[in-house]
């Protein structure tokens, strides 16, 4: 019994020492950062990351994507932003799998990667350093 006592005390103060004392609401100095929502979005079951290239070669309409819903501060009494609808177009040249270009808006397209790739394909880099 006196073990398990000195044990529940243990417990507690470990638990008491990992709850923060301070909340959003505290940070008066603006010393933390601004979270932000990375660009992501999905298309035929693969997940894909933005990049800062718009002026891209599109070709053929590939069909529907989506960007995610995205609260990146859920305190803030927002609801943030809803999941995206948007058409993937292939960029010429690069298979689908590597990357797309989306649309938002008529005319407006932006490059994302899939996230598996690790390196651009020269095929890909060609692209991106036209831009």
């Amino acid at each position: 019994m006196k073990a398990s006592l000195l044990l529940a005390a243990a417990l507690a103060s470990l638990s008491v020492g990992c709850t923060s004392a301070s909340s959003p609401d505290d940070d008066t100095d603006g010393a933390r950062p601004a979270p932000s929502c990375a660009y992501v979005v999905e298309y035929d079951g693969r997940t894909y990351l933005g990049r800062e290239e718009t002026d891209v070669p599109v070709g053929k309409s590939l069909g529907a994507a989506t960007r995610p819903a995205c609260d990146d501060t859920p305190s803030d009494g927002d609801e943030g932003e809803g999941p995206a609808l948007m058409t993937a177009f292939a960029v010429r040249g690069v298979d689908p799998a590597v990357a797309v270009a989306v649309a938002e808006d008529p005319g407006a397209y932006r490059l994302v990667v899939a996230d598996s790739v690790k390196e651009l394909p020269p095929e890909l880099r060609k692209v991106t350093e036209r831009s």
